[in-house]
């Protein structure tokens, strides 16, 4: 009776296990299968956790190079590009590229820095730089491709590559404004209040350093005339960052933190000028030297 018990409560486990294991397979099925609809590349399906770094060169190559969907931002940019065309090729004009990775990211009175960066272009026409500012909607560009925002930065990728495919640019800024306090990203210079600028480099490609003294550079300069506005350089490796910022892509690239959320739109738009100028002065005569 003994032998006989055993083997029938053997075998009711063994049909529990195999029903468990069909609804598991099922639901694992269904969900792959739902989330394909989304066009989600299969190794987030299966990975939902993963560390931005280890799938870094997947979602790079498959995801970005080979977008789902190619969004209706190129009339955006050659819009831009038409208007610059002629005097970039006659008058032989710097060019800078200014992008927003993180372009839904606020000022104290719901300005963004996609706003930042239209001005910051107005502010460089008149110190004979052309710009082209990306008007391309990034996170929606993110949402069709199911693309998390812990991966914006391999998504602003595809602009900044389409950019450097067409043009000879000289600068690329990704602007973004930081998230700490305001004492830390304000600064008052004779009686008119600024909002603070800090530069991100990435170490984690093999030319950073290359970038890294182009914003050493720019820096030097901002310290010059208005030493407290800038917040100075950070280096940025490591997990829990992504480290690169669309810096391997070019030596003139650099990421700047333009404020912060709490700063005012007029803070902003005070740092803006005299950036404009520094940098204005920085491409004409760093072009002559060469």
């Amino acid at each position: 009776m003994a032998k006989h018990f055993k083997t029938r409560r053997k075998l009711r486990n063994d049909i529990i296990i195999k029903y468990l294991l069909i609804i598991l397979l099922s639901y694992l099925v269904i969900k792959i299968c739902f989330l394909l609809t989304l066009n989600t590349p299969i190794i987030d399906l299966v990975f939902t956790h993963n560390s931005l770094g280890k799938y870094h060169t997947y979602i790079s190559n498959e995801t970005i190079n080979k977008p789902h969907y190619f969004l209706s931002y190129y009339h955006q940019i050659y819009q831009d590009n038409n208007e610059i065309l002629a005097s970039y090729i006659t008058n032989d004009k710097p060019l800078v590229y200014i992008y927003n990775t993180h372009q839904t990211e606020g000022y104290k009175d719901k300005k963004n820095v996609l706003n930042a960066a239209l001005d910051l272009k107005e502010a460089l026409l008149k110190y004979n730089v052309d710009v082209i500012v990306e008007k391309g909607d990034i996170p929606e560009f993110m949402r069709t491709n199911n693309i998390s925002y812990n991966y914006s930065y391999y998504a602003s990728k595809f602009y900044v590559q389409d950019i450097l495919a067409k043009y000879q640019v000289d600068l690329l800024i990704d602007l973004h404004r930081d998230a700490v306090s305001k004492s830390a990203t304000t600064v008052t210079i004779n009686k008119k209040k600024y909002a603070k600028i800090m530069f991100v480099i990435g170490k984690d490609h093999k030319n950073y350093k290359v970038n890294y003294e182009l914003a050493k550079k720019i820096n030097k300069r901002i310290e010059k005339d208005y030493p407290t506005l800038t917040r100075g350089i950070s280096l940025k490796s490591g997990n829990g960052v992504n480290g690169i910022y669309n810096q391997d892509l070019s030596n003139e690239s650099i990421l700047i933190e333009l404020g912060g959320n709490k700063n005012t739109y007029e803070e902003v738009q005070n740092t803006i000028g005299v950036l404009a100028k520094i940098l204005g002065d920085y491409l004409y005569e760093e072009r002559k030297s060469v």
